[in-house]
Order: C-alpha cells, then structure tokens, then sequence
C-alpha cells in the first residue's frame, strides 16, 4: 500500500514539475489552440453531434486573431456576439424566406457593418468576427427545410467552440489580464526610469530610450481589462494608465532639448533642483518594485522649486526659457509620480481601495473614419458579392461557405501584409501534407486517442511555426479532410473540398489589387502624405485659435486629424517596412525607418502641443502675445509636403538660419514684455510655450534631413 502512495505522489510531483517547466509563450499558446481544437472534435464526435468542424472553425478564427490573455468575461462578450449575429441571421432568413436576393443583399451590408466594428475596435475583434461569420453559417444554402434547427445547430457549436477555447485559456498556463497589465507598467515604469536618467545623453542614445518609451505606452494602451477583477476596477485603471501617460508627455520633453543651449549646475538656479531629482528617481524605483511585489511605498512631501531669482536674471530669455521649462517639468513629473504612487498604495492595501475624483479625457474604444477601414468593408462587400456570383452560377461543393470564408477571412488579406498569394503556397503545403494524412494516416486511426493526436500535431505545426494570422490558412488542410463519425474515403470527394478552399483563396487574392493598391510603396507615400495633412490642420488650428479666430471647419478636420495622426505614422512605418528592397534599389529601408522614428516623435510633440494650448488659452500673458505678435509658422511647409510637392521654398532648407531667425524674433518679443506685470505661473506657462514650439520645430528639422535622404520619386515609379 505505502509503495503504491509513493508511486501516486512520485506521479502527482512529476506532473506538476511538467507544468512548472519554463516554456516560451509562443509554445504555450500553441499548446493551447493544439488541445482546444482536439477537444472542438472528440467531445462533439463522442456525443454524436453534428457541425463538429463549426466548433473548430470558431477556435481557429479566435486563435488567428492573436488572442493571448482569455477571461471567462472575454469569453462571454464572444458568445453574445455570436448570439446576435445568430438572431440576426434567422431573422433576415424569417423576413425574407421568398426573396433570396434581398435576403443576401441586407445580408451583405450587415456583415460589412459587423467587419467594419471588428477593424474599427481596438479591444479583442474576435466578437465582431464571430457575429458576422454567424450571420453568414446560420444560412442554409438557400434551401427552407429545417433552416432554423440548422441555424440552432451552427450556433450552438460556435458557443461551444467559445467555450472550449475559454476553458482551456482561463486553466492551462493561464494569461490573466491582470497579470498582463501589470508586467505591462512595470515594463513601462522600468523605461521611463532609463529614459529619466539618461536624458542629458547622446542624442542617440536618448533617440533609442524615447522609441522604446513610445513602444511601451502604447502596449499599455492596449491592454485590456477584466472588470471581473476585485483589486482594481475599469475606472482606476483608467486613472492609472491616465498618470502614465502624463509622465510620458514630461519625460518627452525632458529629454528633447538642444544640447548646446542646455544649462548646467541646475542647483545654482534652483536651489532644490538636486532633491527634486533625488525624489523623482526614488520614486520611478519604488513604484517599478510596488507592481512586481505589491508593497507600499512611502511617499515624499510636495515640492515645488525654488528659484533663485538673482541668478536667473543673469541669463539670456531664451536661456530663461529653457531652465524655467526643464524645472516645472520636473515639478510636474514630481507630482503625477506622487499621484501614481498613491493610487497603487490604495490599490495594494487591504482596505477597501477609494481613489479621488480625477478628470479624465474619455476616449473612443473605436477608431472611426479611418479610411484603410472604410475601403476595407467597401473590398469585403464587393468580396461578399463576386463569391455569392460564383457560387449561384457554378455551385461549387461547400455552396455557400465559399462565401462565407472569402467574406470573413477577407478581414485578414485587405490592408495589411498578409498576401493571398503567399497564403495559396501555404495552404498548397497544407494540402500535400493533408493528402499525406487522408491516404497514409486517417485510414490507419481506430481510436479517439490517436485521431485527438493527430489534430492536435497538425494544430501545433500551423501555429508553432507560423503567425497566427497565416497559421489559420495552414490549418485549413485539417477541414479539407472532412473528419466526421462515420469516414468516406473518396479522393474525387476530397478533391471537390479542396478544390473549393483555393477558389476562395483565389477570391481574396483577386480583390487583393482590386479595386485599390495594396503595394507597400504605394501605401507608404500615401500614409507620409496624410501625416503632413494631419499635423498641417492641428498646426493651423493652433495658429487661428492665437489669433481670436473661429473656423468651424478647420476645427472638424483638427479633430480627425488629431484622432488619426497617431495611427497614419504607425501604418507609415508598417509599409514602411515591407518596401522591397530588392526592386527599389536605390532605397535604403534603414533610413526609411529612421525617417517614420522622427515622424512619430514630430507627431507626438504636435499632440502635445495641441493639449498644451487648450490648457494654456486663459493665459493673460499668452494672450496678449498672440495679438501683438505674429509667431512664426510652418504650416506652409507642412502642406507643401501633404501635397508631395519636392520645390520647397529656398526660405525652408537652412534648418539652423532658420531656426536661428525663430529664437532672434522669440528673443525680441521676450525683450518687449513687461514681466513684472504678469504673475509667476504666467511667466512659467510663457517659458515653456516658447521650449515646447522650438522642440517641435526642432522635430521637424529632423523629419525634413531624414526626408534628404530618401529617392520618394524612385518610390512612384510602377513596377509593371
């Protein structure tokens, strides 16, 4: 007896060392997609049910969608989207049981609407996703028999496939949101720390450290969360994300300062200016540690700075300018990190968490009006309709499935680098592998063990060594088989399924070109064109607002611009990226690349600069500058390059004269302003207006040498 309990704890202690064994994410999520899809198949199959591959088909979209981190709250937002797109689709089927074509025509627009939210969303698209493709499955071909327990059938095997896919999630290796917004800012806590201390370094250096700080906002940005959660709800993490990014605003202007012009011995000027930045690099460590240990952290007094004024009338305005700006940054930083340090006291203590009333930005979870989206659902439902032709003339095996897959899995393929040519040869793999299986393998499988083996290897090739978006069309070799109960083994059969799987890739890959470009050069300009555009209107916006004036329509295109700028510079370097350096010889993707890092820190500073004004417009001292004063503008060299236009005015190629002629005419204005009239905090705002719009000018000047040194022409020319 004692020896059969030592041989079941020597077992239990072996398998938990197995589930201790450090493994790469990738390996787990693997593992994962592998073990759900088996259980998709074996679980149905035992009980006898039927649509057994919808199940699997639903885990497959899921999984190619890139999903990680799994909740039982994300699992239940799938199946109510899957739901609605079931009560939908019976619907549309019970108004129009007669009249096919209007069936398919309200049809089309409903799942190029469904598409549309799923690109526009910037949680998890997978709800989306599932609502449209249950929209489509629940239809029966066209055919009124039993249409309604055949559309039950297909959605309840969705919801089970849902299922399936959570369970495993939420059990196995489980990724929790949580878990995941934590590292999340500690990861980001632990840049900002690096980019703090070395923001008096190289430009190089403090270059790299801000690329990665951007990097590290928008991964947080985009974590989600789990109101499941008792620690921490929506609201705070919000508050939370909100102090991130204000100190990201501050460390960026922080660390973008001309190093010639630059101040030392700070001390000398500001007496406190050494324990300021003591308490801030104590408090960047404490709060990186309090995320990873969940202790509290002691909290220093507020301090503000303490000028010395005799000291600082000894310095020029713009020297002035740049001290007075560098220490309220400071100051500032000092408070949000005071603020941050007191939220995650209040989220680790034991008591009931209470966080004071903060006013947040509220921001859209959708991105609306992008136009890659709007010319997306209009390829999808042009997709919808060129399949829905080919299946009513030809009736191809799979009928409307055909539709169904080359709709849905178009939200892959239009307007992004995934090329249906590229997903024909993997899938041509994945039929020579599954030919293999369906002659060599199948026939030979007599039990539930070895046929849940055999999917589960098939599952962990496609998505262990490929992305999951191209995995999804590996793994459509598994589905040609045709796994079922009871197995026919008729390779003309076979043939008929794969045959229908390349004629809606054949679909996807036509309409791949057509109607617009998906050529990465081609998409590149066009994004670079757009980001002129954008930082053009905000810039204008600016200018009009200085001078009292109120455009209506400028105000609209502002407030779109400021949305999409952003994004235009990430779809900028995406392209970017994928040029072919091999036809466009003469480009160098580096300098290319180094190009879209100036644009994205020009971008950021105009966003900055937009919030800054806003905050600063009560101002009596900004006020009167903007009346007595014209200041100098460049929104005429940002619309000569939205127009593509390379004569630039001779006034805009010497970047130093040029900015020189800005600082003697700041320099001049500063030398008019009776400042003893305004207040401190005026003075301040006054200060670091004028260090902000020379940063910005700065980055633009930078954006402008990178554009040197790139042939945009060479990247016009056709390549056919």
């Amino acid at each position: 007896m004692e020896k059969v309990l030592e041989k079941k704890q020597s077992f239990a202690e072996l398998l938990a060392t197995l589930f201790t064994i450090p493994l790469s994410d990738k390996l787990k999520f693997s593992i994962k997609v592998s073990l759900s899809m088996v259980l998709a198949y074996l679980i149905p199959l035992s009980q006898g049910w039927a649509q057994a591959s919808t199940a699997a088909i639903t885990i497959m979209l899921i999984a190619a969608m890139g999903s990680v981190t799994e909740s039982v709250v994300k699992g239940a937002m799938r199946v109510v989207g899957t739901v609605i797109g079931a009560i939908i689709g019976m619907t549309l089927i019970a108004l129009f049981p007669q009249d096919r074509m209007l069936y398919l025509l309200i049809l089309s627009v409903t799942v190029a609407v469904s598409l549309y939210l799923a690109r526009a969303y910037k949680g998890d698209p997978s709800i989306f996703m599932l609502t449209a493709m249950t929209m489509m499955m629940v239809f029966k071909n066209g055919e009124v028999d039993d249409v309604f327990i055949y559309g039950l059938d297909k959605t309840y095997m969705t919801i089970f496939g849902i299922a399936v896919y959570t369970f495993v999630g939420v059990f196995l290796w489980p990724v929790s949101i949580e878990e995941s917004r934590t590292k999340n800012a500690q990861r980001l806590s632990q840049t900002q720390l690096a980019l703090f201390l070395q923001r008096n370094a190289d430009t190089e250096t403090r270059d790299k450290a801000l690329e990665k700080l951007l990097e590290d906002e928008t991964l947080l940005q985009n974590a989600t969360m789990d109101t499941g959660s008792a620690a921490i709800t929506l609201e705070q993490w919000h508050s939370v994300v909100y102090s991130y990014k204000k100190m990201n605003a501050t460390l960026t202007l922080l660390s973008l300062h001309d190093e010639e012009s630059s101040l030392t011995n700070l001390d000398r000027y500001v007496s406190n200016y050494g324990r300021l930045e003591r308490e801030v690099t104590s408090l960047f460590e404490e709060i990186s540690l309090a995320w990873k240990n969940q202790h509290s952290i002691e909290i220093p007094e507020e301090l503000s700075p303490e000028y010395q004024s005799i000291e600082i009338e000894t310095l020029t305005h713009l020297q002035r300018a740049s001290l007075i700006s560098t220490t309220e940054e400071m100051a500032k930083l000092h408070k949000t990190l005071r603020s941050l340090a007191l939220k995650l006291n209040r989220i680790h203590s034991a008591l009931p968490t209470y966080f004071e009333h903060e006013k947040i930005p509220e921001k859209s979870r959708f991105l609306w009006g992008d136009i890659e989206h709007l010319k997306g659902v209009l390829v999808t439902f042009i997709i919808f309709w060129a399949a829905t032709f080919f299946w009513i003339t030809m009736n191809p095996l799979g009928s409307f499935m055909v539709v169904a897959l080359a709709t849905g899995l178009s939200m892959l393929t239009t307007f992004t680098p995934i090329k249906p040519s590229l997903l024909m040869i993997v899938f041509t793999f994945s039929f020579i592998f599954s030919t293999l299986m369906y002659v060599f393998v199948l026939p030979q499988l007599h039990y539930a063990w070895e046929l849940g083996m055999f999917i589960f290897v098939y599952t962990f090739i496609a998505f262990y060594w490929l992305k999951p978006e191209v995995a999804i069309f590996f793994l459509l070799g598994l589905f040609t088989l045709n796994i079922g109960n009871t197995m026919y083994y008729e390779f003309s059969i076979y043939l008929l399924i794969l045959l229908m799987f390349y004629l809606f890739l054949t679909i996807l890959n036509l309409f791949y070109y057509i109607p617009f470009s998906t050529k990465p050069e081609h998409l590149f300009l066009q994004m670079k064109m757009r980001f002129f555009s954008f930082s053009k209107y905000i810039i204008l916006l600016g200018k009009k607002q200085q001078e009292g004036k109120k455009v209506w329509g400028l105000s609209i295109l502002a407030a779109y611009s400021k949305m999409h700028l952003m994004e235009t510079v990430k779809k900028m370097q995406l392209w970017g990226s994928k040029i072919d350096e091999v036809y466009f010889d003469t480009i160098e993707k580096k300098k290319v690349m180094a190009f879209t890092k100036e644009a994205e820190k020009f971008a950021y500073l105009v966003l900055l600069l937009y919030d800054r004004d806003k905050k600063s417009k009560e101002n009596s001292l900004l006020k009167h500058l903007r009346k007595a004063y014209t200041l100098p503008d460049f929104s005429t060299l940002l619309d000569a390059y939205a127009k593509g236009k390379d004569d630039i005015d001779s006034f805009w190629e010497s970047n130093e004269a040029l900015l020189e002629r800005v600082e003697e005419t700041l320099s001049k204005i500063l030398n008019d302003i009776e400042m003893e009239k305004y207040s401190k905090k005026e003075l301040a705002q006054l200060y670091e207006f004028i260090a902000l719009r020379r940063n910005v000018w700065v980055a633009l000047f930078s954006c402008q040498k990178q554009m040197e040194e790139i042939d945009f022409n060479r990247l016009k020319e056709s390549r056919f």
